[in-house]
């Protein structure tokens, strides 16, 4: 089985989603852009005990205008309210200023009017509708009566004239709305295709039946528990659970014999019975005189449930011998409790549901995981804040959320036919994967600007913020030799189907009719272009310092088996020579080192003026010119 649409109105952060997966899903995005929200809502809808924690922030909230505002700028306010905590209904706010009409699909926006004061009121109903595909015939027989012809877009079909060879599906809907009279939240999950919730009319799905369609929710707790409900205990349950019983009895017997030899132990028993002796204590708290032999110990209440709650697991993974689980550390946790998880989940062709996967777990593990997940079961749905999680996936099966002025969205790539495209579909897992989370990239012509701007933005006083804290992640258009100004479009359009902000920092080293097109193209396809002053990457570096402290770090060149680049003359043309021999050679991170090796040491302006410009164009608020050029600096008079 598999799901083939979620249609969501209203519920929490979503005004407004619509999803119709081909495959597994692996929802990433940037923070509070709801993927938690949209796991939650596919197990509203197929899980029978999801329903327990609605509550009334699940209830969209929006901004509606107050009344004698400008209707015209009512379109300012859009959704943005989407993701915001919960708020009491009807509590005044005033509403950001960014425009929701005016984003493209890439979530771009431009620059909009201030808008007016609003209220936020809670829709009256949230709603979520799943449909289901691809289901064998008991399930299909489960169904029966309420299936309906899938099209080809994976939505169920409303042509009455569909044809009778089409595979079938069933849609199955959540509604929560909340009754002011009784506050009270009412929930109800039914079939649409035999129900008219305008008129208040439902035909309920039985929990039975949702408990017997194929769907398994991950739920990784603390691993390894035996007592009543843990997941240690339900595999040991399903596998044999006389011989379960059998041994926690053997336990409970062995302890009772250990207690007992424990308070008819000389020292033990003496002990008690000073402190019975004391001021005739013994005499006092019972009808006989009270002694050691009418003490005991047991756990809690003495029953076995009480003893395997006190249990945890401990192992020996090395020299350390055995420690408890807690001592080896959260991966080692994290592993183990996905693993039960996982073995619980051994539904064939089960749609399989995770929040939140890899959070615990070191990289290798995530990626191990997931693949085996995504093989195992019939349809996988993911959400993770990890790229090492998205590695097991296909990269039209990653759907991005994000959040552009308040506004959610969600971005998938299409299956990509185009040969130069798919050049820069390699980019994904070297370049793009990394920088998943984060709003906003910034595409160089290749690693060694990537390497220059990443050194001086670590550098940064502690009182600047470096580009992380703007959201903005750099990235190359190529590694190697596959990188150039000409790949940088390339990148970009794959980046804004994914939904980031995209940046471009370019240089500045020919001036002729190619070079002019192929700006052209990267502005066609970036929200702001950075271009350096007139040469490339290596002059920008030594722009505006000191000849005599660029003379001092070329020096330090020869450790590389190289001469000195500068020759120890502090002049235009050894400079000139230094340039070409870092570029040749790769240094530049060796030769920036060099420069900062006295703690006074000045950034370099071109760099530090570049990084700055980053900052100011990644803001999506930023509506000024497109092309941005760096000033070009002049070096200091005198050596």
């Amino acid at each position: 089985m598999r799901v083939t649409r979620v249609l969501i109105e209203g519920f929490r952060g979503w005004g407004h989603l619509d999803v119709r997966p081909g495959s597994h899903v692996l929802v990433a995005g940037v923070p509070r852009a709801g993927r938690t929200d949209l796991i939650t809502a596919l197990a509203r809808v197929l899980h029978p005990d999801s329903a327990r924690g609605a509550a009334l922030s699940d209830l969209h909230q929006r901004p509606v205008i107050l009344d004698g505002a400008d209707s015209a700028s009512a379109e300012a306010v859009g959704d943005v309210a989407e993701g915001q905590p919960e708020a009491v209904a009807g509590a005044p706010a005033v509403v950001g200023t960014h425009d929701a009409g005016s984003e493209d699909a890439s979530g771009r926006d431009s620059a909009a009017p201030q808008a007016p004061p609003a209220e936020l009121q809670r829709v009256e109903a949230a709603q979520v509708e799943v449909t289901l595909a691809d289901l064998d015939p008991d399930v299909q027989q489960l169904l029966d009566g309420v299936l309906e012809p899938l099209e080809d877009s994976g939505c169920a079909s409303e042509d009455p004239d569909a044809s009778a060879d089409a595979p079938l599906c069933a849609r199955l809907a959540y509604r929560l709305s909340y009754d002011e009279d009784t506050e009270a939240l009412e929930s109800v999950v039914y079939f649409p295709a035999r129900s008219n919730p305008a008129l208040g009319q439902y035909s309920r799905v039985p929990a039975a039946t949702r408990r017997m369609l194929p769907v398994v929710t991950l739920d990784a707790g603390q691993p390894l528990q035996l007592r009543a409900g843990a997941g240690l205990r339900r595999i040991l349950d399903e596998r044999d659970s006389k011989a379960g019983a059998a041994a926690f009895d053997a336990l409970a017997q062995a302890v009772t014999e250990a207690v007992s030899a424990l308070s008819a132990d000389p020292a033990v028993a003496e002990a008690v019975n000073a402190v019975l002796a004391v001021g005739g204590t013994g005499e006092r708290i019972a009808d006989t005189a009270l002694t050691a032999e009418q003490v005991g110990f047991r756990t809690e209440d003495g029953s076995v449930a009480a003893l395997l709650r006190t249990l945890r697991a401990a192992l020996h993974l090395d020299a350390g011998g055995l420690l408890g689980l807690a001592q080896h550390g959260s991966t080692v946790s994290a592993v183990l409790s996905m693993a039960e998880a996982m073995l619980l989940a051994t539904v064939p062709g089960a749609v399989v549901l995770a929040d939140d996967f890899g959070d615990q777990m070191d990289a290798p593990a995530t990626e191990h995981l997931a693949a085996l997940l995504r093989a195992r079961s019939g349809q996988v749905w993911l959400s993770t804040r990890r790229p090492e999680a998205a590695r097991a996936f296909e990269p039209t099966e990653v759907i991005r959320l994000v959040r552009h002025g308040g506004v959610r969205s969600h971005h998938q790539l299409t299956r990509i036919m185009d040969r130069k495209a798919l050049v820069a579909m390699r980019q994904w897992h070297t370049q793009l994967l990394a920088a998943l989370t984060a709003p906003t990239v910034a595409i160089t012509e290749g690693p060694h600007d990537v390497a220059v701007l990443s050194m001086v933005d670590r550098r940064k006083p502690p009182s600047s913020l470096p580009l992380s804290a703007h959201g903005v992640r750099l990235v190359a258009s190529g590694t190697g030799g596959e990188g150039g100004i000409s790949q940088i479009p390339r990148i970009a359009n794959l980046a804004s189907q994914l939904g980031f902000r995209v940046l471009a920092v370019i240089d500045r080293d020919k001036d002729n009719a190619q070079a002019t097109g192929e700006l052209t193209k990267i502005q066609d396809s970036c929200d702001a272009v950075v271009r350096l002053p007139p040469g490339a990457i290596e002059q920008a570096v030594t722009a505006g310092l000191p000849l005599q402290a660029l003379a001092e770090a070329s020096a330090t060149l020869t450790e590389y088996g190289i001469p000195d680049p500068m020759g120890g003359q502090p002049t235009e043309a050894a400079v000139t020579n230094l340039c070409k021999v870092i570029h040749k050679q790769g240094l530049h991170e060796q030769f920036l080192e060099a420069l900062y090796a006295e703690p006074t040491a000045p950034h370099p302006p071109v760099i530090s003026m570049t990084l700055a410009m980053l900052e100011q164009v990644a803001d999506p608020s930023y509506s000024g010119t497109q092309l941005i050029d760096v000033p070009a600096v002049s070096r200091p008079a005198g050596v």
